[in-house]
């Protein structure tokens, strides 16, 4: 699929993590220097995902994040996370990032409330009129609580403002569908998809797990898209047992840690979610030395 610059999102995102200090508060210097380390080696960032902890940041501190990821690496594209269920909060919100040098907003169906399929539909085509940057839309229904139908994202790839997809679907048929039958830019969203999704014609990935080794994730990205493909398959397998211990607890709390192992950031979660446990950041420390990290 062509598409403008503007509306480009393949390649390898990274979905920021966001650091916290001993009191609980957002470590703002240690979030500017992850971001300054990795912008070199990826496509672009995700601010306030759920990788991000967004669920546990308030508005005003999910602004401050943003703008201290946009401080530390002005000209990366930069995404920013978009959810929930009331919808005259969500349009203060876009009112707030309309001023704001974004390349996207990511969107989720609202969660909880497990809508309809038209109330997916109507709820999508809302936003998008309102935003003033394209949208990708998020399809994890293990999150929300709803899945996203073919037949739904036919509809909102019909709006010039909706250009992409997160795909966490959790179907291969699926995916397939997006890629060869919507024009919607498929960006794999579960870290263990992006060797068949880039293969079978996805644009990218939004990948947790390339904030370890981001230049390896690029690599191979970069090896898919020159059609070498036993180079990517080989960089792949490579990751792929960090990729499965990394998620063995709930995300961010993996990626955290190897992070922290790094010296990047502070490994703590806020609550609800929980840092990882004592186990999990030994083998994490014995993964990431076999890698030579």
């Amino acid at each position: 699929m062509s598409s403008t610059a503007a509306t480009d999102f393949s390649g390898i995102w990274v979905p920021l993590v966001t650091p916290f200090s001993a009191d609980g508060s957002v470590d703002h210097p240690a979030l500017r220097a992850l971001a300054t380390k990795l912008a070199p080696d990826v496509a672009g960032f995700v601010v306030c995902g759920s990788t991000g902890e967004a669920h546990a940041l308030d508005e005003r501190e999910q602004l401050a994040v943003l703008d201290s990821v946009l401080a530390a690496v002005p000209g990366a594209r930069i995404v920013m996370g978009l959810g929930g269920p009331h919808r005259g909060r969500l349009h203060e919100q876009l009112a707030a990032l309309r001023e704001r040098p974004l390349a996207g907003l990511l969107v989720s169906p609202p969660y909880y409330v497990r809508p309809s399929q038209a109330a997916i539909v109507d709820y999508f085509l809302d936003l998008a009129d309102r935003a003033a940057c394209p949208l990708i839309a998020y399809n994890i229904p293990y999150r929300t609580g709803v899945a996203m139908e073919f037949s739904t994202f036919e509809r909102i790839a019909r709006h010039r403002n909706i250009v992409a997809v997160k795909d966490c679907g959790g179907s291969a048929a699926l995916t397939l569908d997006l890629i060869t039958r919507t024009p919607l830019q498929v960006l794999a969203g579960e870290d263990g998809n992006i060797l068949s999704t880039l293969c079978a014609g996805g644009v990218g990935a939004i990948s947790a797990a390339a904030h370890v080794f981001p230049e390896r994730y690029t690599a191979f990205f970069e090896a898919i898209r020159e059609q070498h493909s036993n180079e990517a398959r080989e960089l792949f397998h490579g990751l792929w047992p960090l990729i499965q211990l990394l998620f063995e607890e709930p995300n961010p709390a993996g990626v955290k840690a190897a992070l922290a192992h790094q010296g990047l950031i502070d490994a703590r979660c806020r609550a609800p979610m929980a840092a990882a446990t004592p186990p999990m950041r030994e083998r994490l420390a014995a993964r990431l030395a076999a890698m030579g990290a």
